[in-house]
């Protein structure tokens, strides 16, 4: 019988790993000591923006690299998460000013370019599986040839028109329909990531017995550097405290109401408050206005879009951590990112969230309600002792939601599903 022989550099990684929360059966297959089928792997997205979806989209494809499979990308363009500097950012900010008809005319151009470099990597390559990131008109999804003979798992993310409600933007509803209609029947698999989305797509005319419910989720690589963070930096032991909110800056994350509950926990006595805000998006300048307007702008350090690694350890300087907003379909990465920090969190008390976190691990409050926010951070300020073993009670919880699970339990389905 063969033996599986380690370094001390790797038995230390290991160790390392398992106190981060990876579970044994991850490091098994990581190292090598279970069996574990190893795939040629051919990942697609559609246009893909700079913001989570762009973070998801490179976690799930460092996931697969993680987990033994290799992985080959096609996709319209480059992902570049996070990037609103250079000219390649200050293109895609000048073109979200553009009317929606012509910005999703781009999209269907660039989804066009995306299928042919598809294609052209099908015919180059052996292929075990695709996988697919869908878009709001998803041609690629749509139009992969059922002749190269390996499964098709499809990704669909919280539905696209949900936003463009948000933003009072419109859509191409049919030709949206026909194309999500044509890829159900060529996918084997589809997995969305949340209830609410799986209702949608299902009314939209998807097969319900094909849609797998998977949230998002965290690295391992990440998880194991939160445990790190959360030791070295235990939130509430310093005098000056600092509520953070990590995140694109977009209208559904109703950040303004952050900052109207700054105003009214600054009217109870606590002035000295200091909030982190760490992105960027369409609402920054409107955000930084609102501050002034409200007199709270010297409490207000607006840090500006990061990169994914340094934005997450910008979370060990947050004591309490705030979602003020999120859509009712989504499964927001930075909750798992917050937990994966051992941060107290505060947010809206939706459906979809209480199905990631419970109410002994995420304070929940009122939905859009500034004075909840500031009642429920009032509460976690005055008990640090109740609020730090909140955040560790999420930490544990966000140990169910790495990335290399997710994707080995969607891998998993498909093959018990043929």
């Amino acid at each position: 019988m063969n033996q599986t022989r380690f370094s001390k550099i790797e038995i230390i990684d290991v160790v390392k790993q398992a106190e981060a929360g990876i579970s044994v059966k991850e490091l098994m297959r990581k190292y090598g000591v279970c069996k574990q089928t190893r795939v040629n792997i051919l990942f697609s997205y559609g246009l893909v923006g700079r913001g989570g979806d762009a973070v998801q989209t490179a976690s799930m494809i460092d996931a697969l690299i993680s987990l033994g499979h290799t992985v080959r990308v096609a996709g319209p363009t480059l992902l570049h998460p996070y990037q609103f500097s250079g000219k390649t950012g200050h293109i895609r900010s000048g073109l979200r000013r553009l009317p929606w008809w012509a910005k999703d005319g781009i999209d269907i151009g660039l989804s066009v370019i995306g299928l042919a470099k598809v294609r052209r990597l099908l015919a180059q390559n052996e292929v075990d599986l695709i996988l697919h990131r869908s878009s709001l008109y998803d041609l690629i999804g749509a139009n992969l040839p059922k002749s190269v003979g390996c499964p098709l798992i499809t990704y669909l993310d919280a539905p696209w028109p949900l936003e463009r409600a948000f933003r009072k933007e419109g859509y191409f509803a049919r030709f949206h329909r026909r194309t999500m209609r044509k890829m159900a029947e060529r996918a084997n698999l589809m997995v969305t990531v949340s209830q609410s989305s799986k209702e949608y797509y299902t009314a939209l005319g998807l097969p319900v017995e094909k849609i797998l419910v998977q949230p998002n989720g965290i690295s391992g690589h990440l998880l194991q550097k939160g445990t790190i963070l959360a030791k070295a930096h235990p939130p509430l032991t310093k005098p000056t405290r600092t509520l953070g909110f990590l995140g694109s800056l977009s209208r559904w994350h109703r950040v303004d109401l952050l900052l109207e509950a700054l105003v009214i926990l600054k009217h109870k006595g606590e002035g000295s408050l200091h909030l982190r805000i760490v992105g960027y998006g369409e609402e920054f300048e409107k955000l930084r206005q609102k501050a002034e307007a409200l007199g709270v702008a010297e409490q207000v350090n607006w840090i500006g879009a990061l990169s994914h690694e340094q934005a997450f350890s910008q979370i060990a300087q947050f004591d309490i951590a705030v979602l003020p907003h999120t859509l009712s379909s989504g499964a927001p990465m930075k909750l798992v990112e917050y937990a994966a920090v051992s941060r107290p969190i505060v947010a809206p008390s939706l459906p979809n969230l209480h199905r990631l976190f419970s109410e002994d691990e995420i304070c929940f409050v009122k939905p859009k309600s500034p004075q909840a926010l500031a009642q429920a951070i009032s509460r976690l300020l005055r008990a640090p002792e109740m609020a730090r073993k909140l955040g560790e009670r999420a930490w544990i919880r966000a140990r169910q939601y790495t990335w290399e699970r997710i994707m080995d339990e969607i891998l998993a389905t498909l093959s018990h599903a043929k």
